[in-house]
Order: C-alpha cells, then sequence, then structure tokens
C-alpha cells in the first residue's frame, strides 16, 4: 500500500475508502472528518465511563460495626495454610 502524506503503511480497508473519498471536495471531507472524530469521541467516553462502574458502589456497604472491629474480623477469617513441604 502507498502511504498517504505521512501516516505510514495505510490498511487497505483504509486505502479503500480513501481512494473512493479522495475526491471529494473540502467541506464534504471535513463534515466526515467529524462525523468519524465523533463517533471515537463516543467510543472512548463509553470506556472511560465503563471503567468507574465500581464507584456505583461507593456508600452501599451498611454495618453496624466500626472500622476496627470489620478489619479484625476480616484478619481472623482469614484461612492461610501453612504447609511443611520436604526437600
Amino acid at each position: 500500500m502507498e502511504n498517504i502524506m505521512t501516516l505510514g503503511p495505510v490498511s487497505s480497508v483504509s486505502w479503500k475508502y480513501w481512494s473512493e473519498l479522495k475526491d471529494l471536495n473540502n467541506s464534504v471531507k471535513l463534515e466526515l472528518i467529524t462525523l468519524l472524530s465523533n463517533s471515537v469521541a463516543n467510543s472512548v467516553s463509553e470506556t472511560t465511563s465503563e471503567k468507574g462502574w465500581t464507584k456505583s458502589f461507593a456508600g452501599q456497604w451498611q454495618d453496624d460495626r466500626t472500622t476496627e472491629e470489620i478489619i479484625n474480623d476480616l484478619r481472623a477469617a482469614r484461612n492461610t495454610k501453612i504447609k511443611e513441604v520436604e526437600l
């Protein structure tokens, strides 16, 4: 594939579309750029919001124990098994 300006190697899919669209006037090209950019920006914002899904759980835990009591209960519930290994 040829290079389009300085973009580097271009995929066959991109080259196919470029071959069809390169002769459009500049205003149509700019409209297409805007539409494509917006579609990418929307997918990026969706990915960002998916990363913060755990925030929906903030403040949901209800318990009458103090922080220290919860920590002590968690430590007491640990199931650490130490096995002796013969070498």
